[in-house]
Formats: structure tokens, sequence, C-alpha cells
């Protein structure tokens, strides 16, 4: 495992290889939360470093810092190409899965103003930007700034009639 790439999103497939188990155990372990993982809408996405730290602190003798390495590791250069496909894959899976959180919610609410704070505190600003400015583009809603209860501006998304 390369260090540069720490925070790399990687696939079932690829970790059950890392690991040397099958994809049916990882899924097992993810779901059970035995192993670290994330699940984007129905895809399971494990981070690099948490797999590595995980697989630290769950076995015995030196440390992979402790150990000098034999010849250095470069990845195949299209194994960084599948690398960003699968982190775009997954920004992908978080803008949908962000859009169809944001829908549901604007349907079945009883309410017609969202704060659109409370969408980024689960998907992140950049992806709720993105979300919403497209929202308005299919004109599914409408955003305004309305003052908040404590006299600041907030920015909110409503349903559009």
């Amino acid at each position: 495992v390369t260090s540069n790439n720490e925070n790399t999103l990687m696939g079932p497939a690829e970790v059950a290889k890392y690991l040397g188990v099958t994809e049916r155990t990882l899924y097992q372990w993810a779901q059970s939360g035995k192993v670290p993982a994330l699940k984007v809408g129905s895809v399971w996405r494990f981070r690099r470093n948490e797999i590595d730290r995980w697989l630290e602190s769950n076995r015995s003798g030196p440390s992979v810092d402790e150990v000098e390495p034999l010849t250095p590791y470069s990845e195949p250069p299209r194994s960084k190409w599948r690398i960003r496909k699968q982190e775009e894959e997954a920004d992908v899976a978080i803008r949908e899965a962000c859009r169809a959180y944001i829908e549901a919610t604007v349907k079945t609410v009883g309410r017609d103003i969202f704060v659109i704070d409370q969408f980024e505190d689960r998907f992140g600003s950049d992806v709720v930007r993105t979300v919403v400015n497209q929202l308005k583009k299919d004109k599914i809603i409408t955003e305004d700034e309305h003052e908040g209860l404590g006299g600041e501006k907030v920015k909110v998304i409503m349903r559009r009639s």
C-alpha cells in the first residue's frame, strides 16, 4: 500500500483481495461493523488508511513502520486509473444519494421551507451546493435567503409549486 494514496476509496473486490478474504466475508464484516466501511447508497466503500489502521490494530509482531521494505513499490498506471475511476464513481453515488434525500425530504416532510445547513451536515457543503443548483435548474426547488433566529442570514430551499 502506498502512503501517497492513504485516503483512496477502495471497492469491495480490491479490499477483499488485499485482506485475503472473499467478498462475501468482507460484506459480512462491513455490515457487522467489524471492518471500517462506508455505504454510499447500496455500494460499500473502504478508505485505504482506515483499512491499514484496522489491520495494524488486529495483528501481532512489528508494525509496518518498524520493518524496512524489501523493494520500493509503485502502483502501475492502470491501478491509479482504476482508483481515480472508483473515486469518481463514489462522488457520483454521493451526489445521487444527496439528491434523492433532498427530493424525498422536500416532497414528504410537512414543511414548506428547509434550511440548507441541515443537508450540509449530512453530505457536505460542496455536494449539497452542486445538488441544489441542479435541482433549481431542473425546476424542482427554489432557493432563498431568510433571517435566522439570531438575525443571521440563512439559505433555504422550497419545493417549487
